[in-house]
């Protein structure tokens, strides 16, 4: 993974943090973009304190296209041409399909559906990988799976979920010929911040570090070259 340069969304905290500590450990470079500046800042400078110059980061909002533009310059600038894209930023509005307003359901679409297809559309243009293929791996919910079960107050959470698994299987198709694949990860309840906030008192046995390791399976060519277009769901116990 020593030439792997991996840009993560939602990399401040969580599994994208969790996914930032595993592409470091394991010698490749990173490049993180989180909404919120502090929290951004901190594990930045964390990481780069144990990886120096391994580390670039933006603080932005990935539903912006110019700032999904500025940040592969910058990446591309201080690391080099990215290998491995994760789309792992989400948010949630917990509220009923009647108190919800429009602005809020626009608010988690664009968050969590249209700035995983804008991040994708920055690194397809790209263009066709010259040597080992690239990769996206983008982190849906097994809230966007059919018939798992589902928690009141999180429509348009679930219908952003159900929209990251079409566009991965749709990506992947396109990503063929420039060598791109594209696959999902599905998790259920992970021991994270969002989780506590969104249905308080579960408690979830699987980690952020869990879900990294599938993430860097899925970037490694070398253990999964064959496998593109797949959802891999992520059913532990509680």
């Amino acid at each position: 993974m020593r030439e792997q340069i991996a840009m993560i969304t939602g990399g401040a905290k969580g599994i994208g943090r969790a996914c930032a500590e595993a592409f470091l450990e394991n010698g490749a470079r990173v490049s993180l973009i989180s909404r919120n500046s502090s929290e951004l800042e901190s594990s930045s400078q964390s990481l780069s304190k144990t990886y120096p110059g391994k580390v670039s980061s933006l603080s932005g909002d990935i539903s912006h296209p110019e700032t999904v533009t500025a940040w592969f310059e910058k990446t591309r600038k201080e690391l080099g041409t990215p290998t491995s894209l994760i789309n792992n930023a989400g948010i949630f509005i917990n509220k009923s399909v009647q108190e919800q307003s429009l602005e809020d359901w626009e608010k988690v679409i664009r968050i969590n559906l249209t700035g995983s297809f804008l991040c994708a559309q920055e690194f397809f243009k790209l263009g066709k990988a010259t040597t080992s293929s690239r990769t996206i791996v983008n982190i849906s919910s097994l809230a966007g799976i059919r018939g798992t079960e589902k928690f009141p107050g999180l429509s348009s959470y679930v219908a952003s979920k159900f929209g990251v698994v079409g566009l991965t299987e749709a990506l992947a198709v396109e990503g063929k010929a420039l060598g791109i694949r594209v696959n999902c990860i599905a998790p259920g309840a992970v021991d994270t911040e969002m989780l506590r906030q969104a249905i308080p008192g579960m408690k979830a046995k699987a980690t952020p570090k869990d879900i990294a390791k599938i993430v860097l399976f899925l970037c490694d060519e070398n253990k999964s070259a064959v496998v593109t277009g797949s959802t891999i769901e992520v059913f532990s116990n509680l």
